[in-house]
Parts: C-alpha cells; structure tokens; sequence
C-alpha cells in the first residue's frame, strides 16, 4: 500500500480525536438505558418494549457493521465516519422530540447505524493514523469504549435521580460533543491511503486466511466477554437494585459505572503483558467470577454487590481488550476495514442475542430467576472460550506472538505526537 506524502499524513490530534469519536459512541448507547423506567412510567408500555427497542438497535447496529468497514476500505474512513456522526446525531434529535415508544424504537435504529459504523470505521482509521500502535491501539479503544459508557451511565442516571430534565440535558450534551467531533471530521486529512481507488459495490467483511487462527482466538474471548456485558447491562443494573432495596436509578448507574470503570483500569493495567495471556486470563476469572456473583448478591448488601459487579467488570476488561489488542497486531493493513466488522459482527451477536433470552426471560418469569441460570450459562460460555482458545494453540492456530510489550521509551514519543 503506498504511503501518504507527508503533505497528506493525518494531522497530529487525529488519534485523539477518533478515541474520543469511539468514546462517544458507546457513550450514546449508554444514554437511555437509565432512561427506559422513565419512558415506561411516563408513557405505560409494558416490559416487553425495552426488549423490543433493543433489538432494533442491535440489528440495525450489525447492518451499519457489515456494510461500514469494506467500505470505508475503498472509499475512505472520513466520508463513512461524517454518515455516521450525522445518523447518530438524528438519532439524538427524535429522542429529544420524542412523543411516544414508536419514536424510541426510531432513535435507537439511527443511533444503532451511526454507532455500528463509528466502532468499526474509527477502530480502523486509528491504525491507518498510527500502524506502529496497532496493539496498543487495541487496549485504548477498549478503554474508550468503558469510560464513555461509564460517564453516560453515571451523568444519566444521576440526572434521572434528581429529575432535572432527565429526558432533554444528557441528549443535548451528547450532540453538542458530536457536532465538535463533526467540525474535526471536516477538517482532517483521509487517514487511509489507498480510498477512493476501488469500484462502486458493497463488499462483504472477510478475514485473511494468514490471520483466521488469530482472528478466531479473538473472537472467541470477546464474544464470551461481550456476552455477559449485555446482560449487565439490560438486567443486572434493576436485579441489584432489588437485591440491595435500593429504589431510583442512580444505583443502576452506578453498577455500569463499576463495571465498565473496572474493565478500563484492568485493561490499562494489563496493556504491557502479552494479549493472548491476558484473553485468557480474563476468561478464566469472569467464568469464576459469574458463579461467585449469584452469592454476592444473594447477600443483599448494597456495598458487596458493587465490589461483586466490579471484579466482573475488571475480568471483562481483560478478556474483550486482551482479544481485540491481539488481533489489532496481526490486520493487514489494507484489510483492516473488513477484518473489524467482522469481529464486531460476531461480538454484537454474541451481546445481542443472550440479552434478547434473557429478556424475554424476564418477562415471563421473575428477573431475579433468571439471573443465577444466566450466570451458570455465561460462565460455562467463558470456560468453553479458554478451551476452545487453547485447543487452537496446540494445533498450531495461534503464531508465536507478536504483540509483545512496547518499550517506555519508544512509546512515549508516540504519545506526544498523537495527542
């Protein structure tokens, strides 16, 4: 692939800028869940709609995932990444105006496109700024990724508590971040050198054959992870709650908070030991971690079940930033479009689809019984990942390992430039 001239190289805040375009991202899928009680009290729909807006974002959310990456392989990250801000930023304005359940089902479609397309075009597009980051890339994106959900969750959800236009100010914040992050967008040079030479067509996301031993080791790890973040997400937040005797919405806040702040300082934590090892060490201890929560809360006490869902968080982290650290090393770089919708095809479907169970679970029987059978399935999920995971490496499905610890001092220059 030939190098941009230095002329057309991407300016110096670029990776900073596309972190915080993935931070906001999940930031925006973190907004309404808080919200969901509210919207139900104010407009009387039953359970079963939260379930059904979900899945609307989730399917609309893997479409924008399949279509976005090979895309922006041939026509470049910045033309599909202004779609994107400006679908997410549609979305934000139907929340806003808002008069019924319909409109939710809408925002939470548009939100899903702009959203499926920022996580997989920006992941690309900070390879394409910095390829000699392409590890560590992988670990701040994850850490991107929780701090945003963590912030949206808590601002959110303290708003809800105190009732200050719970339902208006935190949608005005987000599209006030994303029209600055569009304004940058205008302005930056087309990180990926190789747009605008390929033919008018929508190509399906394939992976590379020299890198499916990586990329299956990969998925593995973060979709067992991805799977028991969803329902952390969608059901734990009102199960500990209940199990705590906690009302209003700050505590559910609270309990994404700790999971997504965990799963970011374990994966910061973690970022200079070898990806593979950290996958499955973070598999290993969220399969023992899930079975040891259906005790933490069986206790009642508010305090053990924060530390409970933050150990979980911490073991998540691990476990999704290991994997996407490891195949971040190993994309081609012409390639990296494609490979990344790819890999996050596969995760949204394994977030998607034990929530829409387990939702539909809940509406049938008490949500407290379906927890502990979740959490003995997500930790026989987890476990069957590090089988599955090290049969591979014994037939010779995983490379010897070349994502190895950067030094301090070639990182840091790095560092400065990127800012």
């Amino acid at each position: 692939m030939k190098a941009p001239s230095p002329g057309r190289r991407p300016q110096s805040w670029s990776y900073a800028a596309l972190l915080a375009l993935l931070m906001l991202g999940q930031a925006t899928s973190a907004i309404p869940s808080p919200l969901y009680s509210l919207y139900a009290e104010k407009w009387h729909y039953p359970p079963i709609l939260t379930t059904v807006i979900f899945a609307a974002y989730g399917a609309v959310a893997v479409v924008a995932i399949i279509v976005s990456g090979p895309l922006s392989d041939r026509y470049g990250r910045r033309p599909v990444l202004l779609v994107a801000l400006l679908l997410l930023l549609a979305g934000l304005a139907v929340f806003i105006l808002a008069t019924g359940p319909g409109h939710l089902v809408v925002a939470r479609m548009l939100n899903g496109a702009g959203i499926g397309a920022v996580v997989v075009v920006a992941g690309a597009a900070l390879l394409d700024v910095s390829p000699q980051r392409a590890a560590r890339s992988g670990t701040l994106t994850a850490i991107a990724f929780n701090i945003g959900i963590a912030l949206a969750a808590l601002g959110t959800a303290g708003l809800a508590q105190t009732g200050f236009h719970p339902l208006l100010l935190p949608y005005l914040a987000d599209a006030l971040i994303a029209l600055v992050l569009l304004v940058l967008l205008v302005v930056m040079r087309e990180p990926h050198s190789s747009a605008g030479t390929a033919p008018l067509g929508i190509p399906r996301p394939q992976v590379p054959r020299e890198i499916r031993g990586h990329f299956v080791f990969a998925v593995i790890g973060a979709g067992a992870a991805w799977a028991v973040l969803g329902v952390c997400f969608s059901l734990e937040p009102s199960i500990a709650a209940h199990a705590a005797h906690v009302d209003g919405p700050f505590f559910g806040g609270v309990v994404i908070a700790a999971v997504t702040l965990s799963a970011a300082l374990a994966q910061a934590a973690s970022a200079r030991h070898p990806a593979r090892t950290v996958a499955l060490a973070g598999d290993t201890a969220l399969a023992v971690l899930m079975l040891a929560g259906i005790a933490g809360f069986a206790t009642g006490n508010a305090t053990v079940i924060i530390i409970t869902v933050a150990l979980q968080g911490g073991a998540y982290g691990l476990a999704f930033g290991g994997s996407l650290r490891h195949l971040s090393a190993h994309i081609p770089a012409q390639r990296r479009g494609a490979v990344m919708s790819m890999f996050y095809l596969l995760a949204y479907g394994a977030l998607i689809t034990p929530t829409l169970l387990v939702g539909i679970g809940a509406t049938l029987w008490d949500d407290t019984a379906i927890f502990p059978v979740f959490s003995v399935i997500a930790a026989l999920l987890c476990l069957c990942a590090v089988i599955t995971e090290r049969v591979l490496g014994h037939r010779g499905g995983h490379p010897a390992p070349t994502e190895t610890a950067t030094t301090p001092t070639t990182e840091a220059p790095q560092e400065t430039k990127a800012g």
